[in-house]
């Protein structure tokens, strides 16, 4: 997951960036449609981190039910879970109010600064959310990792054709 959450997130800088360069250098038409594309992405890339947090918890409870791993094994996933989750959702909201913000200047009801700013506290925030993200998805892994590797002994032979204890043995 590491590689594909820097990939996106790469992107999604990128797409925040450019709608903002192009907001700066008045290539009006053209920075509307970036600003909307970049709003999206940035929602579709955090709309990723929760499906995979989703996900992986999914799989984890179903590993420690199936193979009679301990519970407690299960836990740690709602703790990055709750880290990641809240961090997205700030980053798409700074998104979206600067997407807001920028109709609302688009259609000359307010000043340029009250579109500026939030755009770039925006960026500012989805620099820091994916540090945040980063860290739990990483973490997450590592709790991954060490319960692939209690499955992998639990099904592993223990000698040439026997297995272990928890594993049904065909019939003689």
């Amino acid at each position: 997951m590491i590689p594909l959450f820097i990939g996106l997130s790469l992107a999604n800088l990128m797409c925040l960036c450019v709608a903002a360069w192009l907001g700066y250098t008045h290539h009006r038409s053209m920075h509307v449609l970036a600003g909307a594309l970049a709003t999206l992405a940035c929602c579709g890339v955090h709309c990723v981190v929760f499906t995979y947090f989703i996900a992986t918890a999914k799989w984890v409870q179903h590993a420690v039910l199936v193979k009679r791993l301990d519970p407690a094994l299960a836990l740690p996933t709602r703790s990055f879970k709750m880290q990641a989750f809240p961090a997205a959702l700030l980053a798409m909201g700074s998104v979206f109010l600067a997407a807001v913000l920028g109709a609302a200047r688009d259609n000359e009801m307010i000043s340029p600064r009250w579109h500026w700013i939030p755009a770039l506290v925006a960026i500012g925030v989805n620099v820091a959310v994916i540090f945040i993200e980063y860290r739990a998805i990483a973490r997450n892994g590592l709790l991954i990792d060490s319960i692939l590797a209690k499955v992998a002994t639990i099904d592993a032979p223990t000698r040439a054709g026997e297995h272990s204890p928890t594993q049904s043995q065909p019939p003689a």
